[in-house]
């Protein structure tokens, strides 16, 4: 008989989501910190800020064009085999990060990882194919924690690492994803239903653009989408330029940047892990999910402030703010997305949910990075919290109910 944990998932397939996910964030939390460090080898001073867009974009660009059809694949096929593929697919993108010795080597490493960006959608929906509707936030939040747990791991292994030379936190973080894309080939059992419905495929399916139109049929989506989309265009601006910011405004090195995503790691632990549960149960996933974006808003308007203040504590005082949105509104959106795609969709649903983030983190680096560049070092993050307080206005103003 299957070992199951106390929330009903077998405890192999909960334990290859957690180090999938831990991984994932492990990648972002150890990237983000340095990669201004990196690309400055290959770009003038004036430019990096655009070089660091067009390694955000290049990543996004890929996943958006992936994701959907990997969730797609995923309701088709089972969550086994795109789990397996995007785990492998990390570790070569970061091997051939680690390995770059000119700029478009570093694009083709994001553009490889982001081709195989299935991780998180198809890690949500295996959960959910395992989890009780009333259970999904609680459980949700679970890899929330451990994605929280890898932006802490992340910067630290980084900044430790660097001392033996700039790729080897990269060599590492491939060597961790091939040694769980192993795991995952003899533990993770499927969890797509025998039996359960799903769509023929076909080029026309695959394409992105079909994906998420269909997608926009589910009325129920359609907020939860618009949300979505509206939180990841700031999101993208802050992680793609809080490193340069912290660079230029308070003159620190990469491991004092580090720092601020390890900050971003320690919230997301404390809030997924210990704190989620008891504001599901006081408010529900519509107003937590508010609170969050209420609480993203007022970090990046103390970020937009560092231009002018200079501060280290101010700095830390936003980016746990933000760290604390951020955590409650991404668990409480996939719940409701959860809820609202009902059984037979999991993987679309979460799969086009990503390729919509990944279309948005396309255009937040870009407009970032222009405004960042061009117009002000503030400005990103100002523009940021505006868009946060209209998504506020956009999201559904009931209770989502669970599709069956």
């Amino acid at each position: 008989m299957t070992s199951v944990s106390a929330g009903g998932v077998p405890r192999t397939l909960l334990w290859f989501l957690v180090c999938t996910t831990f991984l994932g964030a492990m990648g972002i939390g150890l990237v983000n910190p340095i990669v201004p460090y990196l690309a400055e080898r290959f770009a003038a001073r004036n430019q990096l800020a655009l070089v660091l867009s067009v390694l955000a974009i290049s990543y996004s660009g890929a996943a958006f064009l992936a994701a959907p059809a990997l969730g797609a694949l995923s309701d088709r096929f089972g969550r086994r085999p795109v789990l397996l593929l995007s785990v492998l697919g990390s570790a070569v993108g970061y091997a051939l990060f680690g390995a770059a010795q000119a700029t478009w080597v570093l694009i083709a490493g994001r553009l490889i990882d982001g081709f195989t960006a299935g991780n998180f959608s198809a890690a949500f929906a295996a959960l959910a194919d395992s989890t009780r509707a009333e259970e999904r936030g609680r459980n949700f939040g679970y890899l929330g924690a451990s994605a929280g747990a890898g932006l802490i791991a992340g910067p630290a292994i980084g900044g430790l690492l660097t001392h033996f030379g700039p790729a080897v936190p990269l060599y590492f973080a491939a060597a961790l994803c091939l040694a769980n894309a192993l795991f995952g080939w003899f533990f993770m059992p499927e969890t797509r239903k025998e039996g359960a419905t799903a769509e023929s495929l076909s080029l026309v399916h695959l394409n992105p653009f079909t994906q998420l139109r269909s997608l926009l049929e589910f009325t129920a989506l359609r907020p939860l989408l618009a949300a979505s989309v509206l939180f990841t265009i700031p999101f993208a601006m802050m992680t793609t330029l809080l490193a340069l910011l912290s660079k230029d405004r308070l003159s620190w090195t990469a491991t004092q940047a580090s720092t601020v995503f390890i900050a971003v790691g320690l919230c997301d632990v404390a809030v997924q892990g210990a704190l989620l549960g008891r504001l599901l149960r006081r408010l529900g996933e519509r107003r937590a999910a508010l609170l969050g974006l209420a609480l993203a808003a007022v970090g990046l308007a103390g970020m937009a402030l560092i231009s002018a203040l200079p501060s280290a504590w101010l700095m830390f005082a936003a980016v746990v703010a933000f760290a604390v949105g951020e955590g409650i509104f991404t668990a409480c959106l996939s719940a409701l997305l959860s809820l609202a795609a009902g059984p037979d969709a999991q993987g679309r649903v979460q799969g086009g949910s990503q390729g919509l983030q990944s279309l948005a983190q396309v255009t937040g680096p870009l407009a970032g990075g222009f405004l960042y560049a061009r117009v002000h070092p503030a400005m990103p993050f100002a523009v940021g919290a505006v868009l946060l307080i209209g998504t506020a206005a956009l999201f559904p103003r009931s209770e989502v109910q669970c599709s069956t």
